[in-house]
């Protein structure tokens, strides 16, 4: 990449985290219908993510991802009045948070319910390759998404048909306030050293 892409990048990294304080601050002052789901600290992986991807590929963010969406031409305002469920929101005041989305700008609205992204986003890349269409389709998952049966099989779907998919899995070792060692048998615990490991924390051999 070349200077003028990192500094775009940057503006896009400060803009995400800006948006997500203001958020939050709007929520604290009772002004948020519903609630809010901060990527804090995570900006970076829906930025550089998004911001590599082509014009024509597909990209299915959640809750966490507001990065992506800025990536993809949606203005803060945009978001601040979807929070606000305001009728000049992108839902016009009919849902709440980040659960909207434009195909024309290859943003895919995604489903409340974890892990129900992913075989959507299956199906999408599934078109493509039969359509020979040259593009991904990209979602994310979180930890506590990857214990539930449709992320596993959106997952297997995509590896079986060799499909054009993409899923990045922010694992931050909590699953809302589940943490990953009550989820999962395998070893991870969240110092961040990895799966196999041995570990005073949780205990792993």
């Amino acid at each position: 990449m070349n200077r003028s892409q990192h500094h775009e990048i940057y503006y896009y990294l400060r803009l995400n985290r800006r948006v997500d304080e203001q958020l939050t601050s709007l929520y604290r002052q009772g002004k948020v219908v519903g609630g809010v789901y901060s990527g804090l600290g995570q900006e970076a992986i829906s930025v550089g993510t998004a911001y590599a991807l082509e014009k024509q590929d597909l990209i299915g963010p959640v809750i966490r991802n507001v990065g992506a969406l800025l990536i993809r031409g949606y203005r803060p305002r945009d978001l601040f009045l979807q929070y606000m469920a305001k009728k000049d929101g992108p839902t016009g005041g009919r849902d709440a948070n980040t659960h909207f989305g434009d195909v024309a700008r290859g943003v895919i609205a995604p489903i409340s319910m974890l892990g129900e992204t992913v075989p959507l986003m299956a199906g999408i890349a599934l078109g493509a390759k039969l359509r020979k269409e040259k593009r991904v389709a990209v979602t994310y998952v979180g930890d506590g998404a990857t214990s539930t049966g449709p992320c596993h099989e959106g997952m297997n779907l995509a590896a079986v048909l060799k499909l054009p998919l993409l899923i990045i899995a922010e694992n931050n070792g909590w699953a809302y306030s589940t943490p990953t060692s009550k989820q999962m048998a395998i070893g991870y615990c969240g110092t961040r050293q990895g799966l196999r490991h041995s570990c005073e924390h949780c205990g792993w051999q």
